[in-house]
């Protein structure tokens, strides 16, 4: 795994509690939300998230030469703190039907499955290779 990743850099105090929260990827200079979720303790999922994208690089749409491009950064951040459980899973629910999330499927918080998460991130990456 030689990707950038850029954890929480402006709200990592925050990060520490309850909150809704995005990845996204970014790529000579476009970029697009990769998943979006809510925890209780949003770096320790967010760290999960790492854990498994580097077990397995399909987690998110990576492929075993994506997950090795250092022009790609991955950057967690966090959308708004929420402590309170419904309201956060409601907030989670409709800011992913609002936006067009390469590994999620836009039902519930249902992610695609690896397939289409590879065709997805694949799409992107070729598309941000055009601009340049």
């Amino acid at each position: 795994m030689n990707i950038k990743v850029e954890f929480f850099q402006a709200d990592f105090i925050q990060a520490i509690g309850a909150g809704i929260y995005q990845i996204s990827i970014n790529h000579n200079n476009k970029s697009e939300v990769l998943y979006i979720g809510e925890s209780v303790f949003v770096l320790v999922r967010c760290a999960s998230h790492l854990y498994e994208l580097k077990r397995n690089p399909g987690y998110f749409g990576f492929t075993d030469k994506t997950i090795d491009n250092p022009g790609i950064t991955l950057k967690f951040s966090l959308i708004e703190e929420n402590g309170d459980y419904a309201s956060r899973k409601k907030r989670e629910l409709e800011l992913i039907k609002e936006r067009n999330i390469l590994s999620q499927s836009g039902i519930r918080d249902h992610q695609k499955n690896v397939e289409d998460k590879i065709k997805a991130l694949t799409q992107f990456l070729n598309d941000s290779n055009e601009m340049c």
